[in-house]
């Protein structure tokens, strides 16, 4: 009785050298998109936070109070800020420090950093205007040109015009 014929099966040496340098070549592609990756997911977090306290000074700008209807104040972080009904100047706040919730926190080293102008309206029924932006930024401090309405040395922000109606 004859044995049958065993034939082996087996990669050869290029075929394995060939794939392993496939594979290599696609772990290195994918390595090299990480980076960009988690920084587009701490831009999101950034925006997401700082919307969140663009939110929170405008209820505080909305949620004004006054003693005499015409002096107004709004508090944002423990800082009260105050307008006067009439008058025709811009009353600018740069509030330092926030963390996501909106809240002063100085070992954050500068977060998010808002600034906050507002035109008073000229009188207790009409509606007075202003700009809330929020910006961000982990190498700077950022600084806010009340001109042009923008901000240097940041990473982002976030600006919004907010219109609100003073309540006596």
């Amino acid at each position: 009785m004859k044995k049958p014929e065993l034939k082996s099966v087996a990669f050869s040496l290029v075929e394995v050298t060939m794939a392993l340098g496939i594979v290599s070549f696609a772990l290195v592609a994918i390595m090299g998109l990480l980076p960009v990756g988690l920084k587009l997911v701490k831009n999101a977090d950034e925006q997401g936070g700082a919307g969140a306290v663009v939110t929170s000074i405008a209820e505080a700008i909305r949620s004004s109070r006054t003693a005499n209807n015409v002096d107004f104040t709004w508090t944002f972080d423990g800082e009260d800020v105050a307008y006067r009904v009439g008058d025709a100047g811009t009353v600018t706040t740069v509030i330092d420090n926030l963390n996501l919730q909106g809240v002063g926190d100085s070992s954050l080293g500068r977060r998010f950093t808002a600034c906050v102008e507002i035109t008073p309206p000229v009188s207790l029924g009409s509606a007075g205007r202003g700009t809330i932006s929020v910006a961000w930024s982990a190498r700077a401090n950022p600084g806010w040109n009340s001109v042009s309405k923008s901000w240097s040395n940041v990473d982002g922000f976030v600006t919004t015009g907010i219109q609100f109606l003073p309540q006596p």
